[in-house]
């Protein structure tokens, strides 16, 4: 009988399945169970510690969980009923509200594992009691509710309308804690936690390590594909070796900075799909039938050297997938929003294509040294395409872009090949960089210049080259005009006493620039005039602006958003300054710029004749 480890049939139960089935967590723990998995692969809930101590106490608050599918809200609940002695068979009974007798407060502890499990006249009956309790008017009575944001706030809605009065007000105050992602309201006895604003990146880094040194891919051994000394032809142990040592692992650690940009984005990817798309990469199959890897299946890509089914540089992106189903899965879609791999550039196209011969040291090393998803997968097709044999065009374009995503996920240094020229977002790994310097306090006058050449141009619609100041003008009328030569206001990009300036900063993940317009002379609660955040199709959008991109044609709507927070604080900044108006005179300041792209500013004074 064939040699198989039971580990790939377990984390097969992780790879893509329904995204509706809402009862994941319950059904993940009959597999554990079933496999007997030891340690089970799970990372410590986010908040946990919060609503333990929460439930700990002599006087315990409501808990309301909200995120999306798969962020880990009903693995939270389970993990507070075990903490408090709760039946691990009464949980896994299918009942959707468990209860129990808190141990120091002495109180009822209803825990809801998903309020979209609920049918309409269960949530009819729930929710009047839940208000109540959140209103503090049940002094027996605590809850743990983990919902949907929509759900919760229909629910609630429906109930509240015709009630009005109190409940109305307090219906507004959760949603304005929804809204404003507050996790608390001193009119409410409630705490409201967002688990869809955990960091996704570390996340996924804790759930890959665990995947990847499970202990029980010990069961590996005596498979005729592992020799000895470790080497293997399995495409199972080859993927899964690809994402060991984050440390040392350039895939690992390229995959974890498109997660972190994804959620800068506002692409926030629930735990649940961090885990899929860790599988998906170890076990993905391209091959007509099941989209997992088998030990069975496994053998047999390997006997026939079928690498190109089982690459898992394609497999981050859900090729092992049909189309239709594909789109059913987040990791997906937004890893395939960044477009790795259909984008490129000439130096890349030119090693891939003719690099055996112009190249031919970087050749060998970035192309040639993969015996298994680098030249052999890919010499075929390049050998007809370069022969011309055209008939195959398709095929070699199609091996042509996972060379290109091979390439993206494992370049180190090369001055000549920015990896981030293979996706949409080419300025990506500046964005990272601005990021890293900030934090680290090192000088970022390079990128922030760059920066703020885009927002001249976009300003005014002209070449400007000036990074050093912000030029503020208009255009008459709605001041929305492509050209813009009315000067209203310069900003300084140093830090000046006197003079309001921008300063460059982060947004609260930690990764997003945030520019702020200060107003030195301001007390310090008030320094802040006004502020904006650059997520990355904006960052992206002023760096390609400062490079020579024409200011509507790169993004129309970071065009509007650029040029409506313009508007808002010239706005800001005429209420703030004012000017001294003379009635026999109009005074204009004039912006033009000369061939070298240097603005030139002019005085203009037009006088009014005398009634």
């Amino acid at each position: 009988m064939s040699h198989t480890n039971g580990f790939v049939s377990f984390l097969r139960h992780y790879g893509p399945i329904p995204a509706s089935d809402n009862m994941y967590d319950e059904l993940i723990q009959i597999e554990i169970n079933r496999h007997q998995i030891v340690p089970p692969i799970q990372i410590e809930p986010a908040r946990l510690g919060d609503l333990i101590e929460n439930f700990e106490s002599a006087d315990p608050t409501n808990v309301i969980l909200t995120g999306t599918a798969g962020d880990g809200k009903t693995y939270h609940c389970r993990r507070v009923w075990e903490y408090f002695g709760g039946d691990h068979d009464q949980w896994q009974s299918g009942k959707k509200i468990a209860t129990l007798i808190l141990p120091h407060s002495r109180k009822h502890l209803i825990i809801v594992k998903d309020l979209s499990e609920l049918k309409a006249e269960e949530k009819a009956d729930l929710i009047p009691e839940l208000a109540s309790a959140v209103a503090g008017t049940h002094e027996d009575t605590v809850y743990l509710v983990a919902a949907n944001d929509g759900q919760l706030v229909a629910s609630w809605r429906d109930w509240a309308e015709p009630n009005g009065g109190k409940a109305f007000a307090d219906f507004k105050a959760l949603e304005g804690m929804l809204v404003e992602d507050r996790s608390h309201d001193p009119r409410l006895q409630l705490r409201l936690y967002n688990l869809s604003r955990m960091d996704a990146s570390t996340h996924f880094d804790a759930l890959v390590e665990q995947v990847v040194e499970h202990p029980q891919w010990r069961g590996c051994a005596g498979c005729e594909l592992l020799n000895i000394d470790g080497s293997t032809t399995c495409p199972i142990r080859l993927n899964r070796e690809l994402l060991r040592g984050s440390a040392n692992s350039p895939f690992r650690q390229r995959l974890g900075a498109l997660l972190r940009l994804a959620g800068a984005n506002r692409m926030h990817l629930p735990i649940r799909d961090l885990l899929l798309l860790a599988v998906n990469i170890i076990l993905g199959d391209q091959k007509a039938g099941q989209p997992l890897l088998t030990c069975r299946t496994a053998k047999n890509r390997a006997k026939q050297s079928d690498y190109a089914s089982t690459n898992p540089y394609a497999n981050v992106f859900g090729a092992n997938l049909p189309e239709k189903d594909r789109q059913k899965y987040q990791a997906f879609t937004t890893l395939d929003s960044f477009g790795v791999g259909r984008e490129t550039d000439n130096a890349f196209d030119s090693l891939l294509i003719y690099g055996r011969y112009s190249e031919k040291e970087r050749y060998e090393k970035l192309v040639d040294n993969d015996p298994f998803y680098g030249s052999p997968a890919y010499r075929m097709y390049l050998r007809d395409y370069l022969e011309g044999a055209r008939e195959s065009t398709h095929e070699f374009m199609a091996a042509l872009e996972r060379q290109r995503r091979r390439l993206f996920f494992s370049l180190t240094a090369d001055p000549k090949l920015d990896p981030w020229r293979l996706s949409v977002y080419r300025s990506a790994g500046q964005l990272l960089e601005l990021a890293e310097k900030i934090k680290s306090g090192k000088d970022i006058t390079r990128l922030t210049e760059q920066l703020v050449r885009g927002l001249n141009r976009t300003f005014c619609g002209m070449m400007i080259d000036d990074g050093t100041q912000v030029y503020l003008a208009s255009s008459g009328g709605d001041g929305r005009g492509r050209i813009a030569s009315v000067l209203n206001h310069e900003l300084r990009t140093a830090v000046h006493r006197r003079d309001i300036y921008i300063s460059f900063g982060l947004a609260e993940d930690g990764l997003t620039p945030r520019l702020f317009v200060i107003d030195p002379t301001q007390a310090k609660d008030r320094q802040v005039i006004d502020q904006v955040d650059l997520q990355l199709t904006h960052f992206e959008y002023l760096m390609r602006v400062a490079g020579g991109s024409l200011p509507a044609s790169f993004s129309r709507q970071c065009y509007e958003d650029f040029l409506d927070f313009k508007l808002r604080l010239i706005d800001r900044l005429d209420a703030l300054i004012g000017c001294e108006v003379d009635e026999r005179e109009v005074a204009l300041r004039a912006i033009t710029v000369d061939a070298n792209g240097r603005p030139l500013v002019d005085d203009i004074r037009i006088r009014v004749a005398a009634r």
